[in-house]
């Protein structure tokens, strides 16, 4: 028997009747989980995270959402939909820390297509997904088409508004202390997970630096956020200011360091002050090289579920050119990128928490094929195949604080999961030949996106 068989099922269901506990410390809105038929998975090698091997096993058992059983000969599954995967090999869900489905290049897009694209996460592995930046309006969709089917969509948390400087980078902009905690009333009224703040004045892309919050206002909005008990992200490119942000009080880095070498201070701080790295590769490599990552994305897109023509559009001369019009030192970026994965590498080196996100939604950064896009990119400066899916799952799932749900392959956690017939331990590539994502054990066909 080779390649990836359904085989029906001919007994009755058991309900295992295991309530999930979705947050601990941030908010997750988290609508009541419909039962999924169970599932039996045989034959199949899986990621144990903690060794970071592959392991055989001979059968997994799915009910209610979560695993049930592993290998376990007592554990029978009755009713279960069994998939022999014929020695094919099994990864947690991949996790997005850093989505846009409210700005850049899908910003015009309904809001019906905005959310076939988060759906179509899935087609990608990706289970859960972080937005540190939607509108209310989007927001407000997205939850009510999650509430109608949460298992149709990937696990999702957000930070609402992006809040900035009058005159300066966000989405929200204010210019005194009492707008900033507004802004983040306002945020964490809506749901917000985390409270994001611009502190990036983009003159290494622009020469013309931005306004930024001063040092007082940036500390006086993170305590007063500390004090609603929600962590602060911070979206900054460059080191010295990421430095400031985290004397203010910044829990997280959300975009890579491209401006300015890390130095033993920083990293220090870092380590110290557990502050979460996340260094979106992706996008900066969309600006530097529009047509070659719009290659690379596109590799990894073998059903072509996005049109052939959204790849010619954000590999064209033309999204060359309005890169050029958007930013005019966007020209200088191809001689930063050194800089951008030797400070990565550093971090990931010295044990600072790094996770990955791909900022989706910049324009030519596209929607799931950018994850394994990003996942290649950090093996490119020298992570293992399987470091890098560590990174985007469990290191990921600790970040957004969802391990104890999501992001490993144990009996009580979520079923979310990649199942694939090509090695992820030997290549990112392997992820070319997914065959199923199973969302809190629901399985969807790749090829039915």
């Amino acid at each position: 028997m080779t390649g990836f068989q359904r085989i029906a099922a001919i007994q009755k269901p058991t309900s295992m009747g295991v309530l999930f506990l979705f947050m601990v410390i941030t908010t997750f809105y988290a609508p009541v989980q419909a039962q999924s038929d169970p599932l039996m998975i045989t034959n199949f090698r899986y990621l144990d995270t903690y060794s970071k091997t592959m392991v055989s096993a001979a059968s997994m058992i799915i009910e209610d959402g979560k695993i049930a059983a592993i290998d376990d000969p007592a554990y029978s599954c009755v009713g279960c939909q069994t998939i022999d995967l014929a020695g094919g090999y099994m990864v947690p869900g991949l996790i997005d820390l850093h989505q846009h489905l409210g700005t850049g290049g899908f910003a015009r897009q309904s809001t019906r297509d905005r959310m076939v694209l988060f759906h179509n996460n899935l087609y990608w592995g990706i289970t859960t997904a972080f937005n540190p930046s939607l509108p209310k309006d989007v927001l407000s969709s997205l939850r009510a088409a999650i509430s109608k089917n949460p298992e149709h969509y990937p696990r999702f948390l957000t930070a609402g508004r992006t809040i900035g400087p009058r005159e300066g980078w966000g989405d929200l902009k204010t210019a005194t202390v009492g707008g900033l905690k507004a802004a983040i009333n306002a945020q964490l009224n809506s749901g917000a997970a985390v409270i994001k703040l611009s502190y990036d004045d983009k003159a290494w892309l622009s020469g013309a630096p931005l306004p930024v919050f001063s040092e007082g206002a940036l500390a006086t909005a993170i305590d007063y956020a500390h004090k609603r008990e929600r962590r602060v992200f911070v979206h900054t490119t460059q080191v010295s200011m990421a430095k400031k942000a985290i004397l203010a009080g910044a829990d997280g880095i959300t975009t890579g360091l491209i401006s300015g070498k890390i130095d033993a201070n920083l990293v220090s701080m870092m380590k110290s002050r557990r502050i979460v790295y996340i260094a979106t590769l992706s996008a900066f490599a969309a600006i530097a090289d529009n047509a070659a990552s719009a290659k690379r994305q596109l590799a990894f897109d073998p059903n072509r579920v996005n049109k052939s023509a959204l790849y010619q559009s954000i590999g064209s001369p033309i999204m060359k050119q309005n890169w050029l019009d958007w930013w005019p030192y966007s020209t200088l970026v191809p001689t930063k990128l050194a800089t951008l994965a030797d400070n990565t590498k550093k971090l990931i080196n010295a044990g600072v928490t790094v996770g990955m996100g791909t900022d989706a939604g910049t324009p030519g950064v596209i929607f799931g094929a950018s994850m394994l896009d990003e996942m290649q990119r950090h093996v490119d400066i020298g992570l293992s195949p399987l470091d890098a899916v560590v990174m985007a799952t469990h290191a990921n799932a600790r970040i957004l604080y969802l391990n104890q749900i999501t992001g490993t392959i144990e009996v009580g956690k979520a079923a979310d999961l990649v199942l694939m017939s090509g090695d992820p331990s030997k290549s990112i590539d392997a992820f070319k030949t997914i065959k199923y994502t199973v969302r809190g054990g629901r399985l969807f066909d790749r090829r039915d996106f």
